[in-house]
């Protein structure tokens, strides 16, 4: 068996032994990063939670902006015509105005003008 020993030369046990040390990290971190990531992730149970929660936010904020809705047509409706008609015409002045601002200043001041 001794002489089996001396078929292999000194620089190619080196070799081999990095070889070696280069795969076996390879396979540890191969199965180790899966298994951190498994880990990571909630459980189903959480997981249900979150999306239980999500949806009835989703369904507060509808309901919120129905009843925002009809409170904006309530107040509208109460009025008399001739007030609907000057909030009618202060709405639209007012979306006029607001409509030339819409971009920041930056933006208008390096904006490539037409001719």
């Amino acid at each position: 068996m001794e002489s089996l020993k001396y078929l292999i030369h000194p620089l190619q046990k080196t070799k081999l032994m990095k070889l070696f040390y280069k795969r076996l990290l390879l396979f540890t971190v191969a199965i180790i990063i899966p298994l951190s990531l498994v880990a990571q992730r909630p459980s189903r149970t959480v997981r249900k939670a979150q999306k239980k929660s999500e949806k009835t936010e989703l369904q507060q904020k509808r309901d919120y902006e129905k009843a925002r809705k009809q409170a904006l047509k309530r107040r509208y409706k109460i009025q008399t015509k001739q007030v609907q008609e000057r909030m009618k015409e202060s709405k639209r002045e007012a979306n006029r105005n607001n409509r030339k601002r819409k971009d920041p200043i930056l933006k208008r001041v390096f904006r490539k003008r037409r001719r």
